[in-house]
């Protein structure tokens, strides 16, 4: 369970559900604040230009709120959109909102600011400041659930490294290979695999299909996930390239038969190889190797 908690798609569903949950709670607030200032907005608008009740001045007062409100809603839901994916908006886009925001609040109190009612005053003012307040700590919170998705990435691969290690148990493979044993072989230092660029993983890789990393049993993409410091999705593309390049594709029949018995399917490393190297994995310990094919 715990395995399966921490795999890159579910820790992102489980981010995407909370996205949704907080936009809903983000936009219910919002809109419940901008409706409470939109009477009050429409009172100034009627006494500010003296028109009576239900006259086509008092009626037109009642489009000063939408026509500020539509506006923030505009650049909210553009910011909702680039904060999902880590882009930053234009300075523009943060002046509309504190211009639209100061021009509600303005109008929203006018009246008790000139009657000098403290009540009033903070009445009127509690609802455009958690719009305010809102608008701006959204995209950033945004920003932080999308981080904490891609954050997911390394906990897994670290969490990959002992159930690969685990696989080599079971299937027998010898651990603590010496490095003198492997004559002819290849050695690869576990700073460069962890900086190797994806070309040279490829590569890597080929080695470890041509070679053999557990005899009978096929390469997995966690297990390259483990030896790279990569995510198992990416093992998996790295094991798909490198089989593409291998041509292993063409001769799935002939293919099978060479991975189980552990043999090359590139003329070239046949005689590189020379049959008799054996490919060690050394980490930053050198006393403790992991022998892996031969």
């Amino acid at each position: 369970m715990r395995a399966l908690s921490t795999h890159p798609d579910v820790v992102a569903l489980q981010v995407e559900r909370v996205r949704s949950q907080v936009n809903r709670l983000m936009w219910t607030g919002i809109v419940l604040g901008m409706a409470f200032c939109m009477t009050n907005v429409q009172e100034f608008g009627a006494e500010a230009t003296e028109a009576e009740e239900w006259s086509p001045g008092w009626w037109a007062a009642w489009l000063l709120d939408p026509m500020v409100s539509l506006v923030l809603i505009a650049v909210v839901l553009a910011e909702q959109t680039t904060s999902r994916w880590q882009l930053a908006t234009p300075a523009w886009a943060r002046r509309a909102r504190w211009a639209t925001l100061g021009a509600t609040y303005a109008m929203n109190t006018w009246k008790a600011w000139g009657a000098l009612d403290l009540g009033q005053i903070l009445l009127h003012s509690v609802p455009p400041l958690v719009v305010f307040v809102a608008t701006e700590a959204a995209p950033e919170i945004r920003d932080r659930l999308t981080a904490a998705g891609i954050a997911a990435e390394p906990a897994v691969v670290e969490a990959a490294e002992p159930r690969a290690a685990a696989a080599l148990e079971d299937a027998d493979e010898p651990r603590g290979l010496p490095v003198a044993s492997a004559v002819g072989g290849v050695r690869w230092e576990r700073e460069e695999l962890l900086s190797a660029d994806p070309a040279a993983r490829v590569e890597q890789v080929k080695d470890l299909i041509r070679g053999g990393l557990v005899p009978s049993v096929e390469l997995t993409g966690s297990q390259v996930a483990a030896i790279f410091g990569q995510s198992p999705r990416t093992g998996r593309r790295d094991i798909e390239e490198a089989q593409r390049q291998l041509g292993m594709g063409q001769s799935e029949g002939a293919d099978d038969q060479h991975r189980s018995a552990g043999m090359s399917t590139d003329p070239e490393h046949d005689g590189s190889s020379g049959g008799s190297g054996a490919l060690v994995l050394v980490g930053p310990d050198r006393g403790a190797t992991l022998g892996v094919g031969a």
